[in-house]
């Protein structure tokens, strides 16, 4: 299960109310006060990615820059260009917090470029009691005392140091913790923090598990919709886009327009392949229904 990036809209809105007052402090976060979340995409920045990880707005005013990271950040100058961008574009002083996994032990804080004086806050998940934090989880949930804060320290204990137990032992007591929330919305939060923050980092595998414990909650839904769409809206601009090559190699206008109507076409089939209707294959192709229909005939003969 690949999280689309942009089905982050909808992870937002659950980590909205995941990441409340001042529990990221459970993770080293301290005076961070969270309001809501905003949009981190920044078009703008021409490096190695065009979005920060998650931005959220503080009751101060500030805007909360979480990055998760890895592997050690060679120098800083990535995050200072997301920084710059998103300080342009709120007109808000930012705080740039690295969240560091792995076995990253020490990282770059701070940049000196003359003029430029730019510095983060490194925080070392690894460097956390995951056991502790498993066992305090456990001890809470057994006399009916979970909190906002466990939810946090159930979302990041994953990435924390074990010494009783293996890192996959620690992610299978996870999910099964997951499974003993008998609020739906809970369910949706912790899901939302583990993908908002996680989602990348996790193997194929630990998000099929995940999926399968967490079954179709609202959240998930949504994703796995919004993800199809993104399929199918995929599917139609490479389709067009073949179809423009094709028609600039032949040279000629009518090349051309055989090439964008041989890459619709193509499009509607594999749309079709996939399950999706014939009259949203019509809409999105712009292609006869008639040819739409013997497309799908076709594929059934």
């Amino acid at each position: 299960m690949d999280i689309a990036r942009n089905s982050n809209d909808i992870v937002a809105r659950h980590l909205a109310g995941a990441v409340p007052h001042e529990v990221l402090e459970v993770i080293g976060i301290r005076n961070a006060y969270v309001t809501r979340v905003l949009a981190a995409d920044l078009p703008r920045v021409e490096v190695w990615q065009d979005f920060a990880d998650i931005l959220l707005e503080l009751e101060d005013g500030r805007l909360l820059h979480l990055e998760f990271q890895t592997t050690r950040e060679p120098n800083l100058y990535r995050f200072l260009h997301y920084d710059a961008a998103i300080a342009e574009k709120y007109r808000r002083k930012v705080r740039t917090v690295v969240l560091y996994t792995g076995n990253v032990q020490n990282a770059m804080e701070e940049l000196d470029a003359g003029t430029i004086q730019y510095r983060v806050e490194n925080v070392y998940l690894n460097r956390m009691d995951g056991d502790g934090a498993l066992d305090t989880i456990i001890r809470h949930l057994a006399v009916d005392e979970w909190s906002e804060t466990d939810r946090v320290r159930l979302a990041f204990t994953f990435h924390m140091r074990f010494e009783k137990r293996t890192r996959d032992e620690a992610f299978s007591e996870i999910v099964g913790l997951i499974q003993q929330l008998p609020d739906r919305r809970e369910q949706n939060y912790i899901a939302a923090l583990i993908l908002g923050f996680s989602g990348r980092v996790l193997t194929s595998e630990q998000k099929e598990r995940l999926k399968e414990v967490l079954g179709m909650t609202d959240l998930l839904r949504e994703l796995l919709h919004d993800m199809e769409q993104e399929v199918r809206e995929k599917a139609l601009k490479e389709g067009l886009e073949q179809g423009l090559q094709q028609g600039l190699q032949q040279g000629l206008q009518q090349g051309l327009q055989q090439g964008l109507h041989q890459g619709l076409k193509q499009v509607a089939e594999r749309m079709l392949r996939n399950g999706a209707a014939l009259e949203y294959v019509v809409k999105m192709t712009g292609l006869p229904k008639s040819e739409v229909e013997e497309i799908q005939r076709n594929l059934s003969s």
